[in-house]
């Protein structure tokens, strides 16, 4: 607590109510900063969560699509080569009516 006046040893319930009043608006700056200063550290530890789980999980989850997109070309190639072989020609037949 700082005064910046002298206390006077009579202190009237005026004089009690302004030193009070004064603690209490430092008190609620002081506050204020420690509440920005844990949201501000909550939103920085958040970001960094999520970039270091994303890039720990990318190549997963590259791993994961080139594995689709593999089986995806070999199911294309497995319908052609039915399609052959049954002499039906249905993926033709698909391709006119579009």
């Amino acid at each position: 607590m700082k005064n910046q006046r002298k206390i006077r040893p009579n202190l009237t319930n005026y004089d009690v109510i302004e030193i009070l009043e004064k603690e209490l608006r430092e008190a609620e700056k002081r506050i204020f900063k420690k509440t920005i200063l844990a949201v501000g550290t909550g939103v920085v530890c958040l970001i960094l969560f999520i970039t270091i789980f994303v890039q720990s999980n990318s190549s997963m989850i590259r791993d994961y699509a080139a594995e689709a997109m593999r089986k995806s070309f070999e199911a294309e190639r497995a319908v052609h080569i039915i399609d052959e072989a049954a002499g039906t020609n249905f993926l033709e037949q698909a391709k006119d009516r579009q």
